[in-house]
């Protein structure tokens, strides 16, 4: 017994380029990677069809539009994940593709977060570097750490920021700490680029 229902709307192209131009699945960046694709699906209307295993259709339309559709989402996922990991998923369906694999990626992902934790407690402004420069290389460090899944408080990073500081700032930390201000990373920028000014005068 079929049904005369349509079938379902395709996704658009440009969420479909959207999806493609993401950064491609590696070892590094799971977390991410599965979150973009379900933001993306979610988008499209179309995450429903990760929420069960759907079974290889016989004759009804709405079943095998399903199908077929969930097949499309998978091979567009598959292109989207680094050659080096691609075997490891061709044989899962769309809704066993969608379930977290941390497992698989854990060590690889510990590994990189420890060397970037120690690069960013190494990481010390030095003498006549620019402030600027500074903070935009810690900002970096932060910013990897958050696609491995280790974000960091405004207050952690606030605090890893004013530890990397020289002496030269010492007046500057002091009065922050003692006014208790609450400045969100993006904000202590601009407030060590004016500090740094002038200490050039």
């Amino acid at each position: 017994m079929s049904s005369v229902n349509s079938p379902p709307s395709p996704i658009s192209e440009s969420i479909k380029m959207h999806l493609l131009n993401m950064e491609r699945l590696t070892a590094l960046n799971y977390k991410e990677w599965l979150r973009n694709w379900r933001l993306g699906l979610g988008i499209a209307g179309k995450l429903h069809l990760t929420e069960y295993p759907i079974p290889v259709p016989s004759e009804q339309v709405i079943i095998k539009g399903s199908y077929d559709e969930s097949e499309d989402i998978r091979d567009l996922m598959l292109s989207t994940i680094d050659l080096e990991f691609r075997k490891d998923f061709e044989s899962l369906g769309l809704y066993e593709l969608m379930q977290p694999v941390e497992d698989r990626f854990q060590k690889p992902v510990k590994e990189e977060r420890a060397r970037i934790l120690r690069r960013l407690a190494e990481c010390k402004l030095k003498g006549g570097s620019s402030i600027n420069s500074h903070v935009l290389q810690i900002e970096g460090y932060i910013g990897e750490l958050y696609k491995l899944g280790h974000p960091m408080s405004q207050e952690e990073s606030v605090n890893i920021l004013l530890a990397s500081l020289t002496n030269e700032y010492d007046l500057f930390i002091q009065t922050y700490r003692k006014e208790d201000q609450k400045k969100t990373f993006m904000e202590m920028r601009p407030l060590l680029t004016l500090y740094e000014s002038l200490l050039d005068r």
